[in-house]
C-alpha cells in the first residue's frame, strides 16, 4: 500500500507541520476518508515524490537538536527578563572619565546605535509621515567628522534599519555603517556586503508580510515597511491608539505563532510599540564578531583595541552586544548567552582570560578591499536579490595562520549606555538623545587642535 504515507488526520499534532505534503482527512467523516485513500492510490508518481520530499526536508530541518536550542533560548530570555525587572538602573554615564580613558588609549571602538540615539528630535505634529523619517541630529556634523577623522578611532553606527536610511545619514563620514543588525556591513568608503550566517533560512518572509499588511490595513495609523529591511520583518504601531495597538499586537502574536511562524526558526522581538520576526541567531551581539574581524582585516590593524565606548537605544534581545565586550561579567549570568563562535573567540586578558583573535594575515600590510570581503557585496543600485541569492553569497574561507590578540580591554576602559532605558544590560545610561549629542561633542572637543579642523 502506498498511500498511508500520504494520510494524515487533520486533528494531528503534526498535521500543522506535515500538512502541505499530507492529504488530510477527517477520520470521522467515512467518505471523506475514502475519497482521500482514493486520490492517495491514483496519484500520480511525480506528486507523490514532491509531497514526500516536502515533508522529508521539513523533518530534516525541524530536528530534535533545533527545537531543544530554540527552547532553551527562550527559556533563558525568560530569565533575563526576570532578572531585568529586578535590577537597579544603572547610574548615569560618567562623561569625565570616558574622556579621560579614552584620551588615554591607543586603538578605540566606537560602536553607536542610530535610532533613539543619534536622531534629532521629532516634533509631534500630526504630520506621521515626517515623523517617520529618521534623521541624524543636525549638531552632531562637527563631532562625527572629528571623531571620523582620529586615525586611532574606528567609528562604527550599528542599526536596524536598512542600508538606504544608514546612506541617506552618514555616507558623508568616514565611518563604517552596519544595517539590519549587523547583517550588512559597509567599510569606510566602501560597498555594502552582506554578513549573514551561511544556510540562514528567510523562506518564512512571505507569509509573515501577509500578517503584518493583514493587521497595518486594521491598525489605522501603524505601519510596515517590508522594501526597508531583507532580513527582518518589523510592524510598528508607535503612532496608533496605545490601547487598541497593544490589542492588535497581541492578536497578531497568535495568528503568528499558530500560522507562519509555528514550524519556522524565527524570533518575535517584541519593542515598546513594533513586533519584530527575524531569524533566530540574528542579534546585533551574533554580528558584532564578523564585523570585528571585518575591522582588523580590513585596516591592517597591528595593535589590540583597548577602548571600546558602545551606545544606543536597542530592544533587549540586541543588547548581547554590551555584554560581548564586558571583560568583568557576572557570575550569576544575568546577561545574555554568547553565541558558541563568540564564547570560542572573545576573552580578555586584563581578565586572565583568552583575547579575540584574528589570523596573523590581517596584520601582514594593506590589502584590497576585494580580497578582504567575507561576502559578495551588496550595492543598493543593484536589482534586489531574494532572499536566498542573498543568504547563498561566498563567503572567504577559514584561514589557518597563528593567530593575535584583538582586544586588550581593561575593565576601566569599557563603557555600554543604554540610552532611554532603565531596564538595562549596560553599564550606564543616557536619558535621551539629547544628552548623547550633548556627550559627544565634549569628546570631540577634547581631541587634538589639528583633528577638529581637519
Amino acid at each position: 500500500m502506498l498511500f498511508y504515507k500520504k494520510l494524515l488526520s487533520a486533528f494531528a499534532g503534526a498535521a500543522q507541520s506535515l500538512g502541505a505534503g499530507a492529504i488530510l482527512v477527517n477520520p470521522w467523516n467515512v467518505t471523506d476518508v475514502a475519497t482521500a485513500i482514493g486520490r492517495a492510490l491514483n496519484m500520480l508518481p511525480a506528486e507523490r515524490e514532491k509531497r514526500h520530499k516536502h515533508n522529508f526536508l521539513h523533518v530534516k530541518s525541524h530536528t530534535a537538536q533545533e527545537w531543544a536550542g530554540t527552547f532553551v533560548s527562550e527559556l533563558n530570555d525568560t530569565v533575563i527578563e526576570a532578572q531585568l525587572r529586578t535590577r537597579q538602573v544603572p547610574p548615569r554615564l560618567p562623561t569625565d572619565i570616558a574622556i579621560r580613558r579614552y584620551l588615554h588609549s591607543t586603538n578605540r571602538l566606537l560602536i553607536l546605535g542610530f535610532n533613539g540615539t543619534l536622531t534629532e528630535p521629532v516634533e509631534k505634529t500630526g504630520d506621521q509621515i515626517k515623523e517617520m523619517e529618521l534623521k541624524v541630529h543636525p549638531e552632531l556634523r562637527q563631532p562625527l567628522t572629528a571623531l571620523c577623522s582620529d586615525p586611532n578611532t574606528t567609528v562604527v553606527v550599528l542599526s536596524g534599519s536598512g542600508r538606504k536610511v544608514l546612506d541617506d545619514n552618514f555616507k558623508e563620514y568616514d565611518m563604517w555603517l552596519a544595517a539590519e543588525n549587523g547583517m550588512f556591513l559597509q567599510p569606510s568608503k566602501g560597498e555594502w556586503m552582506t554578513t549573514m550566517p551561511e544556510h540562514l533560512n528567510m523562506e518564512w518572509v512571505d507569509s509573515v508580510k501577509h500578517v503584518f499588511e493583514y493587521f497595518t490595513e486594521r491598525t489605522p495609523r501603524s505601519h510596515f515597511d517590508f522594501e526597508e529591511r531583507e532580513t527582518s520583518l518589523v510592524w510598528n504601531y508607535k503612532y496608533a491608539d496605545v490601547e487598541f495597538g497593544k490589542l492588535q499586537a497581541r492578536d497578531m502574536l497568535q495568528h503568528l505563532w499558530t500560522g507562519p511562524i509555528s514550524n519556522s526558526s524565527v524570533e518575535v522581538v517584541q519593542g515598546s510599540r513594533s513586533v519584530e520576526v527575524r531569524a533566530v541567531g540574528v542579534t546585533k551581539g551574533a554580528a558584532i564578531d564578523r564585523i570585528l574581524g571585518e575591522i582588523v582585516h580590513s585596516k591592517s590593524m597591528t595593535s589590540p583595541i583597548d577602548y571600546v565606548l558602545c551606545i544606543g537605544h536597542f530592544l533587549g534581545k540586541d543588547e548581547d552586544l554590551y555584554t560581548f565586550f564586558e571583560p568583568d561579567l557576572p557570575s550569576i549570568g544575568v546577561s545574555l548567552p554568547r553565541s558558541k563562535s563568540t564564547t570560542e573567540a572573545v576573552k580578555f586578558p586584563a581578565e586572565k582570560k583568552q583575547a579575540l583573535k584574528i589570523p596573523a594575515s590581517s596584520k601582514n600590510g594593506p590589502k584590497s578591499l576585494s580580497q578582504n570581503k567575507v561576502q559578495k557585496p551588496v550595492s543598493n543600485s543593484d536589482q534586489k536579490k531574494t532572499n536566498n541569492q542573498i543568504c547563498s553569497s561566498p563567503r572567504r574561507p577559514a584561514q589557518e595562520n597563528t593567530s593575535w590578540n584583538v582586544l586588550d580591554l581593561k575593565k576601566e576602559n569599557y563603557f555600554s549606555c543604554a540610552v532611554g532605558r532603565n531596564r538595562t544590560n549596560a553599564r550606564y545610561t543616557l536619558a535621551s538623545p539629547d544628552h548623547v549629542v550633548e556627550f559627544l561633542m565634549e569628546l570631540a572637543d577634547a581631541l587634538p587642535h589639528s583633528l577638529l579642523h581637519s
